[in-house]
């Protein structure tokens, strides 16, 4: 390789060590002045939804202060620059200087800046947007997780601020934070914000505190509930103090805060509006009076509140229900399900006055072939208001061995039993057409036709238990030896479980084996010999014993 080729090799390194320095230091000066040629178009720190834009920046009641950026194009200028809004809130314009704008609000910043641009440069054109919001420090104070300082900007509103500090407690305030500006406070009353002085509310307001409402935003969507903040805003969280209800036929029944200065509207609001079932007729609220001792109820026109008529519109009180009552007949239950083998199974309307059974099943069609007639049910929903059973929550709380007899045979009743389940004969009725069985279906209830398996279960001890085919005239003899005979553990007890009743049943009780019937061979209790031994060898001992001292006592 020729010197002449290697120098600029070795020289091309060192070119570029050399430009990138200098650029580097432009970029350091840049930071500290402004230079007119360089083009900064950085993408904002925080995020601006299409709210904050429409609210804070495109009415141009955006705050200016110090460290806001702008982006500057002037008319005779190849590409647009971006200046900062300094310290002394001051913002150097390119061929204009600098012009006062911290403190003002977006649109008076435009117009004093189109202002000095008009008295110097005269001719052309300026426009100006800003480009990056600021970051300034938040102070939150109250029954939040974590109360200090955080930074915010001025296209967040308080319930984001407060995210940041862990949201609020479980005893805090959603309708009442109190959203003051630092400016309106004296040097005292921000210690005594400091020091969690929550009880002075009635001065916060005096200050030009706004309320914030957090739980009627959550169902309005409104912004004055949820401001967006500025500069120096100090957040104020303190407890919730009294409640109001709003029950039955509203769409969202629940315990809400009460704010002095709410009305009738505010809480059907809350509530998110009477249901469709509500009777407009039967409107009532329930207000606590002789100091709480009791209550009173006065009927109120919830319709005429909320169109606006402020007469009808009342002012509530602690504690008060908002209870509009509903329609007794509207659209009140009227259907049965029908569901398993039958040919169109769904539900069926059976009205108030309820329907026979037999023209449900007529109505669906009938049954299917695979149909399981022993098997199938009605179940009754039971009632939500029903009671327990206390004698049978008594029992189970008490030790098994300490049971009685009754008791234990009480628990037995009651596990056995299945709540709801109505005693209808299906065989009787739709093939031996014993009307007693056709009973009058209720709203609710639950009409169930299993498949038949054709098979009877034979478990236990067998040789090979499982399901086998059902087959007609069989005995139980029959079936466990289609089992495979009895199994080298079996015992002589066998038992039979009727699939009709699920009564229990010995074997030489049962005259009639019907599919889904249940052989049960019980297994031989297991022996332990060893025990056996020990035991009558005591008891052995002891007679031995009894001997000897009988015979002593005789000589």
């Amino acid at each position: 390789m020729s010197r002449r080729s290697l120098v600029p090799r070795l020289l091309m390194p060192m070119l570029l060590l050399a430009v990138t320095l200098a650029a580097q230091e432009r970029r350091d000066r840049s930071s500290n002045t402004i230079d007119p040629e360089r083009t900064v178009i950085d993408v904002p720190d925080v995020s601006i939804g299409l709210e904050a834009y429409r609210e804070v920046l495109l009415t141009g009641r955006y705050p200016v202060g110090p460290g806001d950026r702008f982006l500057v194009y002037i008319s005779d200028m190849p590409e647009p620059v971006e200046v900062p809004v300094l310290a002394e809130g001051g913002i150097f314009i390119p061929r204009v200087g600098r012009v006062q704008v911290g403190g003002m609000r977006l649109r008076e910043a435009r117009a004093a800046i189109d202002a000095a641009f008009a008295r110097t440069v005269r001719v052309g054109r300026i426009d100006v947007e800003l480009s990056k919001p600021r970051q300034f420090p938040v102070s939150v104070v109250g029954l939040v997780p974590h109360p200090g300082v955080v930074l915010a900007s001025a296209v967040e509103r308080v319930s984001e601020v407060l995210e940041r500090v862990g949201g609020t407690l479980e005893d805090a305030s959603e309708r009442s934070i109190m959203l003051l500006r630092r400016e309106s406070l004296s040097v005292a009353e921000a210690a005594l914000l400091r020091q969690d002085a929550l009880d002075s509310q009635v001065m916060l307001r005096s200050k030009g505190a706004r309320r914030v409402d957090l739980a009627l935003y959550g169902v309005t969507g409104g912004s004055e509930y949820n401001p967006f903040i500025e500069d120096g805003d100090i957040l104020v969280v303190p407890s919730r103090q009294y409640v109001l209800r709003a029950m039955e036929s509203v769409r969202r029944p629940d315990t809400y805060e009460f704010v002095p200065g709410d009305r009738l509207s505010t809480l059907s609001t809350l509530a998110m509006g009477p249901s469709a079932r509500y009777d407009p007729d039967n409107v009532l609220v329930f207000r606590y009076v002789d100091e709480g001792s009791r209550q009173e109820y006065l009927s109120v026109d919830l319709d005429a509140a909320l169109a606006g008529d402020a007469e009808a519109d009342i002012l509530l009180k602690p504690g008060d229900w908002l209870v509009p009552r509903a329609r007794p007949e509207f659209q009140r239950e009227a259907t049965v399900r029908l569901v398993g083998e039958v040919k169109n199974p769904g539900f069926y309307v059976v009205g108030q006055e309820g329907k026979p059974l037999r023209q449900v099943v007529e109505e669906s069609g009938g049954f299917t072939e695979a149909a399981s007639l022993p098997k199938a049910r009605v179940v009754r929903r039971m009632d939500d208001n029903q009671q327990g059973d206390p004698e049978f929550d008594r029992i189970v709380a008490i030790p098994p061995t300490a049971w009685s007899e009754d008791e234990k045979q009480y628990f037995n009743m009651r596990s056995r039993e299945k709540r709801g389940q109505m005693v209808v004969d299906f065989v009787s009725l739709f093939a031996e057409n014993d009307e007693a069985q056709n009973i009058l279906l209720r709203p609710g209830d639950l009409i169930v036709i299993p498949a038949s398996q054709r098979t009877v279960l034979v478990s236990g001890q067998a040789a090979s238990p499982g399901a086998v085919p059902y087959v007609e005239g069989y005995g139980v003899a029959d079936y466990i030896a289609r089992a495979g005979g009895f199994g080298w553990r079996s015992s002589s007890d066998v038992r039979v479980i009727k699939a009709r009743t699920g009564e229990v049943r010995k074997a030489d009780e049962v005259e009639r084996i019907e599919p889904g019937d249940n052989i049960w061979i019980k297994e031989q209790p297991v022996r332990q010999y060893w025990s056996i031994f020990t035991q009558s060898m005591t008891v052995a001992g002891q007679v031995a014993t009894l001997v000897l001292v009988f015979v002593s006592i005789t000589k």
